[in-house]
């Protein structure tokens, strides 16, 4: 009677990492979007960050708490960077904390014709 209680919390941990796993697939590919997207002429760090808060709230809605995200700006990039504690499915143990982070060049705008 033992092996029944020892094998379900086993299948729990398999659960609980294959959660955080999507959750960090989450995380990457939303901070490549905000990233791609503060990249853009005419852009700001803020609003790749935004994109990326977007993203992860639409895309895993209540796998996660606590996302946090943050974009800086460079001479030549611009670097988004999220992170967010899985919920447990296990009792009396922590969440799982995943992190992302993505960068971007910038895109400037050479009108034609232009000396190079």
């Amino acid at each position: 009677m033992l092996i029944i209680p020892v094998v379900l919390l086993a299948v729990l941990f398999v659960v609980q990492f294959a959660l955080a796993y999507h959750a960090r697939q989450v995380l990457a590919g939303a901070t490549q979007d905000g990233a791609a997207a503060a990249a853009r002429v005419d852009a700001s760090p803020a609003d790749g960050a935004e994109l990326t808060r977007t993203l992860i709230e639409s895309s895993a809605g209540s796998l996660v708490d606590d996302a946090s995200v943050s974009a800086e700006g460079g001479v030549q990039t611009v670097t988004v960077r999220a992170s967010a504690q899985v919920v447990s499915l296990i009792p009396f143990v922590g969440g799982i904390t995943v992190r992302a982070s993505s960068t971007a060049k910038l895109e400037t705008f050479d009108p034609q014709g232009a000396a190079p």
